[in-house]
């Protein structure tokens, strides 16, 4: 993918070595090194059209392979930090609907983390670097632009392409380190919100003065980022760009989830509308008139393997046979089963589906998402894993950031809870549908909390193995509704009961979770704020969330 490149972005000179406190955690790395040898100086990057495209490649490549020190001061480690796995990987892992099977996720399962666990540093670190490696760029092709080195079409296409990763990135510190928006309207403590490159000593100081803004602020200037990248990207590209490089849809769509979550329905209704429209020759019934996208045929089919350049896949994050996690952190080996084939792909297998999903009610034991996207265990038949990646042997397998099927079944809630009942059942059913019978669809009678509910349970079977289940527990955890309980974190199963016996649709056993549930209002629903962070700054300091 990316490897070449990345060595001469930014993030390899001041970006990321200045970039909000997090490099004093890794000093003694090259990453650090103001002028690596097989770099070029900021100042150089953005002088002629082609290292300026270089340095926008840079940033993807900080989105998808960020460090890890496991040891806070070890030796640092390229892992899929924060969106090439990591954020896949941990936003099942803070669910139900995954088993933790050696225990490599250990103090995100069982929230035991504390402001040193290397998981909740390398998140925030790695976000933080890739935020600020945005904002270096943003401020590269302005310069560029001015200098007429670019003209203003290509420059704003740059900048558009940095914003929404800075989007997406801001909301993923939300989902982790604040209270969701519909908890007091957005006016808890948020983030730090910065959209200001820190590349010198004094832009470090005044990172170092930057406080929390509120929830509503930093959803504010991911709004603000979307719209301009909405306005200034393409509406499609071609090839791997098609998916892996952000265009008009994918600033929609991910503009469409950040209203979800605001519960802001209307707004979220107006972005879907942009992307779907009913179609007599799509599967499901459904197409978008911008950038083409549409369901794929069948569950299997919108998981090829490796770069999933189909007309489901909005947006995702690149992985390749010489650029990936690596096997201890890539998405196949995480979730694929350790099985030979035909029965699974010789995986490390570290994530199983939890017998909470697999005996679910709401999930059809012929549907075809568990026999086209789960896999067994040859050591215990009946313990599942996801099928969604294949590529154990070099790790190609894209990150899902945006899919279509997201798009719809989004709409499908904006639209059940604006009271518009028989559209939201046939955006259900257009995902649904092709993997169930007929007789297992919903029926249009379907109203109310009912009907939420009913898209909330298919969410969790669609979206498993893609990071979802957080978004999910965060967004609706302050806001229960009848029939659904207290919201937060519930109870999970632990590795030793994921055996046979436990797995059974139709006839599911009585299983209670060892893991225990975290209700809302314990301080573990969220994550705290790096020590590394708030030793260096003071401001910081005074504002850790509650209980660390």
């Amino acid at each position: 993918m990316n490897n070449v490149l990345f060595r001469f972005a930014p993030l390899s000179l001041r970006a990321m070595a200045l970039a909000a406190f997090l490099s004093l955690g890794m000093s003694s790395c090259d990453v650090t090194d103001l002028e690596p040898k097989d770099a070029i100086t900021e100042s150089a990057a953005f002088q002629t059209p082609e290292r300026i495209a270089l340095a926008v490649t840079g940033v993807y490549n900080a989105a998808q392979s960020g460090f890890y020190d496991p040891l806070n001061g070890g030796a640092l480690q390229t892992r899929g930090y924060p969106f090439g796995s990591a954020a896949t990987e941990f936003g099942d892992m803070r669910g139900e609907d995954v088993v933790d099977m050696a225990g490599f996720f250990g103090i995100v399962y069982s929230n035991t983390q504390t402001s040193s666990s290397p998981n909740v540093v390398g998140m925030w670190s790695n976000l933080y670097a890739l935020i600020n490696q945005c904002n270096v760029v943003i401020e590269g092709v302005r310069a560029a632009q001015q200098r007429g080195t670019i003209d203003q079409a290509t420059a704003a296409a740059y900048e558009g392409e940095c914003r929404y990763l800075r989007a997406l990135a801001y909301h993923e510190l939300l989902l982790n380190f604040a209270r969701p928006f519909s908890d007091n309207n957005g006016n808890n403590p948020g983030v730090p919100y910065r959209d200001f490159a820190v590349n010198t000593a004094a832009t470090l100081e005044r990172a170092k003065t930057v406080g929390r803004n509120s929830v509503a602020e930093v959803y504010t200037g991911m709004l603000a980022d979307l719209d301009f990248a909405e306005q200034s990207l393409p509406a499609t590209r071609t090839g791997n760009l098609r998916v892996s490089r952000a265009t008009k849809g994918a600033a929609i769509a991910l503009k469409q989830r950040l209203r979800q979550h605001q519960q802001n329905w209307t707004a979220a209704k107006a972005e879907g509308d942009k992307l779907v429209a009913v179609s007599t020759s799509a599967p499901g019934g459904f197409s978008s008139p911008l950038g083409g996208y549409q369901l794929q045929a069948t569950p299997q089919a919108a998981f090829p393997g490796g770069t999933s350049v189909t007309a489901e896949n909005i947006f995702s994050i690149e992985n390749s046979s010489d650029d990936n996690p690596g096997v201890n952190g890539a998405l196949p080996n995480f979730y694929g089963s350790p099985a030979a084939a035909p029965v699974g792909i010789q995986a490390r297998g570290l994530i199983a589906i939890s017998p909470i999903l697999y005996n679910a009610s709401f999930w059809p034991c012929n549907d075809l998402r568990r026999t086209q996207l789960l896999q067994g265990n040859a050591a215990t038949p009946a313990r599942y894993h996801s099928f969604k990646y294949k590529d154990a042997a070099t790790n190609t397998d894209f990150a899902p950031i945006s899919r279509y099927a997201e798009v719809l079944l989004n709409q499908a809630e904006a639209e059940a809870r604006l009271g518009n009942s028989l559209r939201a059942v046939a955006l259900l059913n257009a995902v649904r549908g092709r993997a169930v019978q007929a007789t297992d669809l919903y029926p249009v009678t379907l109203t109310g909390d009912a009907l939420v509910q009913a898209i909330l349970n298919e969410r969790r079977i669609e979206f498993v193995a893609e990071g979802f289940r957080w978004d999910d527990i965060h967004r609706l955890s302050p806001t229960p509704f009848s029939p659904r309980p207290a919201g937060g974190i519930p109870a999970k199963v632990g590795n030793s009961q994921s055996i046979a016996a436990n797995y059974n649709c139709g006839t599911p056993p009585a299983i209670t979770g060892s893991v225990n549930a975290i209700p809302y209002s314990d301080y573990r629903f969220l994550w705290p704020i790096p020590a590394i962070e708030v030793a260096n700054n003071p401001v910081l300091a005074a504002q850790q969330n509650p209980g660390y």
